[in-house]
This record gives structure tokens, sequence and C-alpha cells, in this order.
């Protein structure tokens, strides 16, 4: 009963075994495809995918931009000429991953000098931030003479803080010469990019007056299943030892079953045998036994066939169904007493049968048995003597 138990625990846990291992290659298999999206709309016209974030998880990535009603367009540059297209503009930064699913991102709505440098930078080199920054200076100068109030606010804090706010022009990107590649579409497109390297950068918008469309990266990745193949090679080894372990003891059981039986028939010839009584054979020479059917036919041939069948019983000598008894001695009363020498011609037979046999033996009297002259010629060639009865000779005496 144990071993049967074992067996089918054994056979049962290869088969949970098998079912996990395909499990963790089918529902549990991580996706191919990693795949990140902006936690929130984009509250600015355009957003930004820093340098190095297309190739966080891998160089072959897919961008896809949504916005529903408008169209949409994905642009790859450099870094330099991205930058040189906003200048002034607000956007939205997308810096890296939140965590697996989420882009992190924040909104650029200022332009703020570096520390230190910044006078280095304007005196060094104009570079096109710092030209553009002096143009978007000189337009929020003019305007600021259209609204003093918002002016004095503007200047009172960028030379509190060193920062320059940040306005938006409302410019389409579509058709710049600045772009790499780019892509457009209604209320959707997507960009197969190859991001070996590094500088580069996407920028997605609408038409500038709305504002940034949905921007969601995929990334394609390897992913392995190490537990697939060693799962269905435990999981068979253990259906294949609880399969046998079952065979065994049905083996084992349908032995002890045979086993059983034949101690059951042994039992039961024995108890027979105790019960029937044994039975003398008879003997050879019993006169009182039946004869058995062998001896019966032996008989019944020796009858039709005229010849003499001994009793196996007595035996007593029975010719032509007729019963003789046994003859008696050379020495007997009857010899004794002056019988007629031939009277036991046939041992076994009666007087009766004797002289019934001798009768139909015996030759007529007025006929004499003798070969002629004549007769022993034609067989020999010779005259011979006259022979006499034998059986004559016999009678005279």
């Amino acid at each position: 009963m144990n071993r049967r138990i074992v067996s089918a625990v054994v056979a049962v846990l290869g088969l949970v075994v098998i079912v996990l291992a395909v499990c963790s290659a089918t529902i549990w298999r991580p996706s191919a495809t990693a795949t990140a999206s902006l936690a929130q709309e984009p509250d600015q016209p355009y957003a930004l995918v820093e340098p190095g974030v297309l190739r966080l998880l891998g160089s072959d990535v897919t961008v896809t931009a949504t916005s529903e009603g408008h169209n949409v367009l994905i642009a790859v540059a450099y870094s330099a000429d991205a930058r040189a297209w906003l200048a002034d503009d607000p956007y939205v930064s997308v810096t890296g991953l939140t965590d697996a699913t989420v882009l992190a991102s924040r909104s650029v709505t200022e332009r703020c000098p570096a520390e230190g440098t910044a006078t280095e930078a304007a005196t060094a080199s104009p570079s096109p931030e710092s030209t553009a920054s002096a143009e978007v200076t000189a337009e929020s100068t003019a305007s600021a003479g259209a609204t003093a109030e918002s002016t004095a606010t503007a200047e009172s804090t960028a030379s509190a803080t060193g920062c320059t706010p940040l306005t938006a022009s409302g410019a389409n990107p579509a058709g710049s010469i600045l772009w790499q590649s780019a892509v457009t579409g209604r209320g959707s497109a997507s960009l197969d990019l190859d991001a070996t390297d590094p500088d580069l950068v996407v920028l997605v918008a609408t038409d500038g007056s709305a504002p940034a469309p949905t921007l969601t990266l995929s990334w394609l990745r390897p992913v392995s299943t190490p537990f697939f193949v060693p799962g269905l090679i435990l999981g068979g080894l253990l259906i294949l030892a609880g399969v046998g372990g079952l065979l065994f003891d049905l083996q084992v059981r349908r032995a002890d079953a045979e086993r059983r039986r034949r101690a059951a028939e042994r039992a039961a010839r024995l108890a027979s045998a105790d019960s029937v009584q044994t039975i003398t054979m008879p003997r050879i020479g019993d006169p009182d036994r039946p004869l058995t059917r062998r001896e019966m036919r032996d008989k019944e041939r020796a009858e039709a066939a005229g010849e003499e069948w001994i009793d196996p019983r007595t035996g007593a000598v029975s010719l032509n169904g007729i019963a003789a008894a046994p003859a008696p001695p050379a020495d007997s009363a009857a010899q004794d007493a002056g019988a007629p020498r031939g009277s036991a011609v046939l041992p076994g037979l009666d007087a009766q049968a004797t002289a019934a046999h001798r009768s139909a033996r015996e030759l007529e009297e007025d006929t004499a048995f003798a070969v002629t002259e004549a007769d022993s010629a034609e067989d020999t060639g010779e005259p011979t003597e006259e022979p006499t009865d034998r059986h004559d000779e016999e009678d005279n005496r």
C-alpha cells in the first residue's frame, strides 16, 4: 500500500513540475518587449528625449507618439541641433526611467546659467544657446514695454535667481532642416530607431500650439526561459519513476494473488484427499472381482475366434464359451484309479468336455489310416512300407 501511494505521489509531482515549467515559458515568461511611457500627458508643446535615454534597454528602440485629433511629428536629431531649434521654448525633458514601465520626465520652463561659468562661456565663444538667450531677452524687453507690470516682475525674478523664463513661440517643427529623420501621422506615429549613437535625441510635437503627444518607448530584449527544459526533464523522470513504481506494485500484487491461489488449491486438494476413503485394489486371482473392460474384450475376441481364453481371476481355461476346470496333476487319484490315458488332452477341461473333444477327433473304425505304395511312389518315387497309425497303436495300448 505504501509503495503504491508513494508511486502515485511521485507521478503527480512530475506532472506538477511539467506544468510549472510550461507556465514559466508561457504565462510567466517576461515579455520580449520592454515598454515605458510618460506617467501623464505633457503640459508643454514639445517633448525632448535626452541623450542616452534611447539606448537604456537596448540599441533597437521604437518611438510611438499619440495625440487624438492632431497631426503628430517624431523628429530625430543630434542634441545640439534639437536645443538650437527649441531656443527659448518650454518643453518636457525625458530623462530616464522611473521604473520598468514609466519614463521619468520634468518640465523645463526657464533657463538658468551654469554656476561660475556663465560669464566665461559668454566671453569665450558665443554658443547657439547664448545667442538664442540674447534674442529672447530682447524679445522679452520689447514685450515688457507693452506690459510694464509683468516685465517688472519678470526682471525682478530674473535678477534674483539668475534664470530666464522660457516663452512658447508656437512654432511648427515640421519641415525643419535640422532633423536627421522625421515621421508624421494623424493621431499617432511610430518610428523604429537604431540608437547606437549616444548623442541622438528625439523631439515629439504636434503643430507647436497644442500640448505635445503622449510618448512611449519600446525596446526589444532577449528573454530566456532557464527552467523550461530542466523542468520538462525532471518532470518526465518523476512521471516515469511513478508509473514504474505503480507497474511494479501491480506485478507484485498479481504474483501474491497467484501464489495465494495456488496455496488455496493445494490446501483444497489435501483436504479432499484426506476425506476420500482408500479402496483396496483387487488382487490377481480373486474370483469375486468383476472382469475389467479389457479382460471382457479379450474374452469376447477369443470366443469369436474359437480360441482358448484363460480367466485371469482363477486361471480357468474356457473354449468356445465353455469353462473347464484345471487339469489334475499326473499323480492324482483319478489316474491311480485307472483313468484312461489321454483323458486330459486339454488341461483344465472336465471329463465331459474332454470326451466331446476326443469324439470330434476320433477316426472311423472302418477306415484304416495307411499310406499306399502308389501314394508313396508318387511322392518319393520309391516303394515304402505301410506305416502304422500312431493313434491306433496308442488306442491298442
